[in-house]
C-alpha cells in the first residue's frame, strides 16, 4: 500500500513516449493523478493552466530541457516538488539542477523502488514549504495586526488626552473665579467645557462602536432599503456643518435605487463620508453624490473639492486615526469615522473605494448589493467591485 496522500497531482515529462507511458501506468498504480507531456513547452502550458503538487521532469529534451522547466514551474508556484531524471547526469548538472530548486535527481534506468521514495521525498518537503509559506502569511498578519493596535492605541491616548486636558484646563479657569471680562468669559469657558465633553463622549461612543464591529458583534438588520430616502436624511444632518464652512452641498440625486443593507447603518456610512467630504473641501468649495447601479450593486460616490490624499495617507485611511490630525477647527473628527465606515459596508457585503488627486480632491464610493439582485441570487464576495481588505 502506497504511503502517499491519495490524488496527488505530477505532471511528468519526457520526450520518449514508451518511458513516459511506463512511469504514468507505475504512479497512478500508487494513487497519483499523472498528466503526460511529450515537451517542456507542452508540461509549461499546462503548469501555467492548472495547479500541480510535484513536476518529474527528464534533463535532456528538445526545445525547453528540464532545467528551464523547473525554473518555470517554480516561478509559477515557489511550492511545487521538482524531481530531475537523466541518462547522462554528472556531479555538475547535478548541483545546477538542486541550485534551481530540483528536490531530488534520478539517473537512468531506475526502477520504481528507486522512483517512489524520491517522490515521497519531494512531496514531504514541499509540505513544509506549504507550512512555511503559511506560518510566514500569518506571522505578517500578526506583525500588521499589533502595528495596528499600536497606532489604535497611541491614536486613543492621543485623542482622550486632548479632550481631557481640554476640559480641565477650562474648569481650572471657572473654578478659580477670576475672568477678565467678566460673565462673558464665564460663559465661553462653561461651553467650551461642554464641547470638548460632548466630542469625548463621541470619542468613546465610536470607540466601543469600531470594537463591536471588529468582533462581528455588531447587530444587523439586513432588508430593502430606499437609498434616496437614506441619502436625503443625511443630507438633513450634515446641512448644518456644509452651511458653517461655507460649503456648496449638492442636491442629493434621485436613483430609485433599492439597496440590501441595514438602513441605520447605511446612513452612519453616509453621514461620516458626507461629514468627512464637507470638512476636508475648501472654504466656499463643493461637495457632489452621484449614484448608479453596476453589477448587483448600488454605488454612491461622494466628491470633495479638498486638498487631496497623499500616497502614504491612502495607504492607511481607513485604519483608526488614519487621518487623526489632518482636519482643523471644532468639526475636526475622532479619526474613526472612515474605519468605521468602511468595516460597515464590508460587514453588509459592500466595501468602499477612495480615488484622491493632490490640490484637486477626493471621491469615497460605497458599493452595497442591490434588492433584487439579492432576491435572485446570493452576491457573490469575489465578484465585488472592490477588494474587502484595504488595510
Amino acid at each position: 500500500m502506497s504511503r502517499f496522500v491519495p490524488s496527488l497531482r505530477i505532471v511528468v515529462v519526457d520526450d520518449q513516449l514508451t518511458h513516459l507511458k511506463a512511469l504514468c501506468d507505475i504512479l497512478e498504480q500508487h494513487d497519483f493523478e499523472t498528466t503526460a507531456c511529450s515537451s517542456g513547452e507542452a508540461a509549461l502550458s499546462r503548469l501555467r493552466e492548472d495547479s500541480f503538487d510535484l513536476l518529474l521532469t527528464d534533463l535532456a529534451m528538445p526545445g525547453i530541457d528540464g532545467l528551464a522547466l523547473i525554473e518555470a514551474a517554480r516561478a509559477f508556484d515557489p511550492c511545487i516538488a521538482c524531481v530531475i531524471m537523466t541518462g547522462a547526469g554528472t556531479v555538475d548538472t547535478a548541483v545546477k539542477a538542486m541550485k534551481i530548486g530540483a528536490l531530488d535527481y534520478i539517473i537512468k534506468p531506475f526502477k520504481a523502488a528507486t522512483l517512489l521514495p524520491a517522490l515521497e521525498r519531494a512531496v514531504e518537503f514541499r509540505q513544509l514549504r506549504l507550512q512555511n509559506v503559511k506560518l510566514e502569511a500569518a506571522r505578517q498578519e500578526e506583525a500588521r495586526a499589533n502595528q495596528e493596535k499600536s497606532a489604535f492605541l497611541s491614536g486613543t491616548s492621543h485623542e482622550l488626552r486632548a479632550r481631557l486636558n481640554s476640559m480641565l484646563g477650562f474648569a481650572q479657569t471657572l473654578a478659580s473665579g477670576q475672568f477678565p471680562n467678566g460673565e462673558s468669559d464665564r460663559q465661553r469657558f462653561a461651553q467650551s467645557i461642554v464641547q470638548s465633553g460632548k466630542r469625548l463622549l463621541s470619542l468613546v461612543n465610536e470607540i466601543l462602536d469600531l470594537a463591536q464591529i471588529e468582533s462581528g458583534k455588531a447587530p444587523l438588520v439586513i432588508g430593502p432599503v430606499a437609498l434616496d430616502a437614506v441619502l436625503r436624511e443625511a443630507y438633513a444632518i450634515v446641512t448644518p456643518l456644509a452651511q458653517a464652512r461655507q460649503i456648496a452641498l449638492a442636491p442629493p440625486p434621485e436613483s430609485g435605487l433599492e439597496l440590501c443593507a441595514d438602513q441605520r447603518r447605511l446612513k452612519q456610512i453616509l453621514v461620516n463620508l458626507l461629514s468627512n467630504a464637507i470638512v476636508c473641501s475648501r472654504e466656499r468649495g463643493e461637495v457632489s453624490v452621484s449614484c448608479e447601479r453596476q453589477d448587483g450593486y448600488g454605488r454612491v460616490a461622494i466628491t470633495d473639492s479638498g486638498k487631496g490624499l497623499s500616497p502614504a495617507q491612502l495607504a492607511t485611511i481607513f485604519q483608526p486615526f488614519g487621518l487623526a490630525g489632518d482636519g482643523d477647527g471644532d468639526e475636526e473628527g475622532t479619526g474613526l469615522a472612515l474605519a468605521i465606515a468602511q468595516r460597515l459596508a464590508a460587514a453588509m457585503r459592500g466595501n468602499i473605494e477612495v480615488e484622491s488627486q493632490l490640490d484637486v480632491g477626493s471621491t469615497f464610493r460605497i458599493a452595497l448589493p442591490l434588492q433584487d439582485a439579492m432576491a435572485s441570487k446570493p452576491v457573490n464576495p469575489d465578484a465585488m467591485p472592490f477588494s474587502v481588505d484595504s488595510k
